[in-house]
């Protein structure tokens, strides 16, 4: 992105270099009014823009076992705050004493 930027303006520049004084005046007015106002709806966009949402896809796992206490997971053990959750074709899995979870379980 960086060396896009650099690009670009070294473009711009050269471009004003051939111009006289008031045309270049008049195109870099311009270039800054579009620019400014290209920021300014970047911005509003990522103000609008949901956060502290993720999305979580997990499929094809493994098995799990607890023997003896725990938890034997195989699916999502997700927070509230998780968005989108997808669950498919998981393993087995199985818990003599804890828990086990083959799909979705939120946690608080």
């Amino acid at each position: 992105m960086l060396v896009t930027t650099v690009l670009v303006l070294a473009v711009f520049a050269g471009a004003l270099s051939l111009l006289s004084w008031d045309r270049a005046n008049q195109v870099a007015g311009m270039v800054s009014a579009v620019v400014g106002v290209a920021a300014l709806g970047i911005g509003v966009c990522g103000l609008l823009a949901p956060t502290g949402s993720t999305s979580v896809q997990v499929s094809r796992t493994g098995r799990a076992t607890a023997i003896g206490g725990g938890d034997a997971n195989t699916g999502v053990l997700a927070s509230s705050s998780a968005g989108a959750v997808s669950v498919e074709e998981t393993g087995d899995a199985r818990a003599d004493v804890g828990s086990a979870n083959t799909g979705y379980r939120r946690q608080e």
